[in-house]
């Protein structure tokens, strides 16, 4: 049976509130807290299931309260008997230090408190380092604040090495930065909104697993990052308006971005909801872009450079552009851009001019894409069945990267079987194909000023983009993309020229087009992308 004095009651000197106290020893001279004091010859432990941070003092009156909020954080540091601290009752709290969390398994709940810098002061609300093994401050959950301040000023969170990190239901009306997460695993951020922050978010140094969810962010400023070998990752079901709404990769593998809605305002204003900012080497790859509504307001949806197997798919578009694909046109080898395994298909494009600014109809295309020397393996939307007789495929692949494919039909008939090319019949039309996508239209030497009709009708041209790509024999080339005019036809468009060094003029008909060279005698071979 518990001694009569075992237990007490006792008035917070803060808050007026009674809470019960337990008596676990002798008194000890060094320890008086908010926590733990002496009473008499006894030691007396406070008994809670949430602390407050109002037992510390902090009354959310205006002033810097820093010192307390970091007494807190050092009096709980090694208290396994605590795992939540609350703001209750507090509308508004100021610090103008940074709070450093030293320990994990802790929830801190702001129960809709505003926590902010003072106006204009530049600072971390809250630290998490654990880069060198410090506090191992893993499990954190960070919820229900509010928080804001202007775009040159504070940075809500910074974390490094930090596992199992949360935050959630909290809205951030202005500041510098919101979250700063480096070598971070498993993060989860969900119902988060951020109201004219200059930048949302920045994943760097290997933060991997994340998952973004029911997020918006919305205003002017710069994209959010995800760069510097950041793998692994989800962005679903979030809302980015106005320039801040923009993501970047750049070193950035595995990351699923799928179900979330992309408006601009101003084309002028927002070059690209979705880039990769000049990486080498393909360090963007494996990138899922699905089921995305990119509504309008942007110069195009999507901007890629030096990237491998990327899939665009299912995506309503309305931007100026929907895909733009840069090359740097480099004859080194080094440099080259290597665009390679873009599949860019099953999209909805049609683009709606912006309010403010809005660019003409007659500038807009749907698929921008300039190549190094033909290295890049990019396949535009296709609208054609493709018929393979049955056939055995064999790849070689050989020390110095490249490789070959070639076919061999399983039964004797008629389908071709060569390196890098097969017969496809479409339409009831049979024509020579290769298998990055490209149908063989023609081959042969012109007379200067020759022309040469060329029917197209069966290959689905009014559908989508097609890309007309063309040579001579010595290497030259020119590139024309069909340009479908946004008025509910499908078959009217015409072919329009991203380069051209063969001096070729391309006239466009319902069903075909005249090709007219008009320069010297040459060898012209044509392949068209549909």
């Amino acid at each position: 049976m518990p001694t009569p004095d075992e237990f007490i009651l006792l008035a917070d000197e803060y808050t007026g509130l009674e809470y019960s106290w337990k008596k676990i020893g002798a008194a000890d001279s060094s320890l008086n807290n908010v926590l733990k004091k002496n009473i008499g010859n006894y030691k007396y432990e406070r008994m809670f299931e949430v602390a407050d941070v109002r037992w510390w003092g902090v009354k959310g009156d205006g002033t810097d309260e820093s010192d307390a909020l970091k007494q807190m954080l050092l009096d709980i540091k090694d208290s396994k008997k605590i795992n939540e601290v609350a703001f209750y009752g507090l509308e508004k709290v100021i610090t103008n230090s940074t709070l450093n969390i030293e320990r994990g398994d802790l929830i801190i709940d702001g129960k809709n408190c505003v926590l902010s810098s003072g106006v204009g002061t530049d600072i971390i609300i809250f630290n998490i380092d654990n880069s060198n093994n410090i506090y191992d401050a893993h499990n954190i959950h960070i919820k229900n604040f509010i928080s804001g301040n202007t775009p040159t000023a504070q940075t809500f969170l910074k974390a490094s090495s930090s596992h199992y990190l949360r935050i959630t239901d909290c809205r951030f009306d202005g500041m510098k930065l919101g979250f700063d997460l480096s070598d971070c695993y498993f993060t989860k951020i969900n119902s988060v909104y951020f109201q004219s922050v200059y930048q949302a978010f920045k994943f760097h140094d290997s933060t991997n697993a994340f998952d973004v969810t029911n997020m918006k962010v919305h205003g002017a400023g710069i994209p959010s990052e995800i760069i510097d070998t950041t793998t692994g990752g989800n962005i679903s079901g979030c809302s980015f308006e106005d320039a801040s709404g923009r993501l970047i990769l750049d070193r950035a593998f595995g990351i699923n971005i799928t179900g979330n809605y992309f408006e601009g305002y101003n084309e002028n204003k927002v070059d690209t909801y979705i880039s990769t900012v000049n990486p080498v080497d393909e360090t963007v790859a494996g990138i899922n872009i699905a089921g995305n509504l990119f509504y309008r307001g942007a110069m195009q949806a999507i901007k890629l450079h030096h990237v491998a197997g990327i899939s665009i798919t299912g995506n309503y578009i309305g931007t100026l552009h929907a895909v733009r694909i840069n090359s740097d046109k480099s004859t080194t080898d080094t440099f080259h851009s290597t665009q390679k395994n873009i599949n860019y298909s099953g999209n909805a494009w049609r683009y709606i001019p912006s309010q403010q600014g809005g660019t003409p109809i007659s500038e807009s295309s749907e698929f921008i894409g300039d190549f190094d020397l033909e290295r890049a393996n990019i396949s535009p939307e296709w609208n054609v069945p493709i018929i393979f007789r049955p056939q055995v495929f064999h790849g070689g692949y050989f020390e110095n990267g490249d490789h070959q494919l070639a076919a061999t039909p399983i039964s004797n008939d008629s389908t071709t079987s060569n390196y890098m090319k097969h017969t496809w019949q479409t339409n009831g039309k049979k024509t020579e194909a290769y298998l990055n996508g490209s149908i063989n239209l023609f081959g042969r030497q012109f007379a200067n000023n020759e022309s040469l009709d060329v029917a197209i009708e069966p290959f689905g041209f009014g559908s989508t983009i097609g890309i007309l790509m063309m040579h001579n024999a010595s290497g030259e080339f020119a590139q024309f993309l069909w340009h479908r005019n946004v008025n509910g036809t499908q078959k009217t468009g015409h072919f329009k020229q991203v380069f051209n060094e063969l001096g070729v003029e391309i006239t466009h008909y319902d069903g075909y087009f005249t090709v007219k060279n008009n320069g010297a005698s040459q060898y012209l071979k044509a392949e068209l992308k549909v």
